[in-house]
């Protein structure tokens, strides 16, 4: 299914109301997305065909490393996308109901997405932030600033241990800046969790995947 030349890979165990959306690297999920919709007994929809460096950077910022090209900003013209367009036609077409619970699933850029989003609406009542890119110039500052609002659901986080060792400078804020969100949003009364998983960035990408969703769907959590 395309729509607004987004690529949307839908499960063929539909349940009516729960839906994942994962913004993720597609060829990551082949193979993946069938079994893991029952094994869950959840919706799964993977989109992909996005600008990854601008759609998921929430306002323009020097590229990274230095000398890459700067980010655009354009997060809120692609949420606006998400809300207006892509999520209407996918639930549309697989007859969710219109009160489904949505999570948002998301990896590195898209993983800063899923939480600065879930920060200005309520869109999604879960998200899952793997590798989340909590580097990003400008907003460690502006999560700290806002108002943190009230959240039914659950934020999990997951970061590899070696990522703040990154040999970039600016990826080594990474590990504390984490920390401090989930510990902000925790504070603040938003049910959390977090896991330290070894390996870097690039590390076990399906098994990282799977506690997320562990975390979102476990059968504890549903009662």
């Amino acid at each position: 299914m395309v729509i607004e030349n987004l690529s949307c890979l839908c499960s063929s165990t539909v349940n009516k109301s729960k839906i994942a959306y994962i913004l993720y690297p597609m060829d990551m999920l082949s193979g993946w997305i069938e079994p893991a919709a029952e094994k869950y007994g959840v919706t799964i929809v993977a989109i992909t065909g996005m600008d990854w460096q601008n759609v998921f950077s929430p306002w323009p910022a020097p590229g990274v490393p230095k000398g890459d090209p700067d980010f655009k900003g354009e997060s809120p013209e692609f949420l606006k996308l998400l809300q207006t367009k892509v999520i209407p036609q996918v639930e549309k077409m697989l007859q969710v109901n219109t009160d489904a619970e949505r999570s948002l699933v998301g990896v590195s850029m898209s993983g800063l997405f899923a939480l600065w989003q879930w920060m200005i609406c309520d869109t999604f009542r879960n998200i899952a932030s793997l590798s989340g890119s909590f580097w990003y110039e400008g907003f460690i500052d502006w999560i700290n600033k806002i108002e943190i609002p009230h959240k039914s659901g659950l934020g999990f986080f997951l970061l590899g241990d070696q990522e703040s060792k990154s040999n970039v400078r600016a990826f080594r804020t990474v590990g504390e800046n984490t920390d401090a969100i989930v510990s902000l949003l925790s504070e603040s009364g938003i049910e959390v969790k977090f896991e330290s998983v070894p390996g870097n960035h690039f590390s076990d990408a399906l098994p990282r995947l799977e506690k997320a969703f562990t975390a979102l769907y476990s059968e504890d959590r549903q009662e």
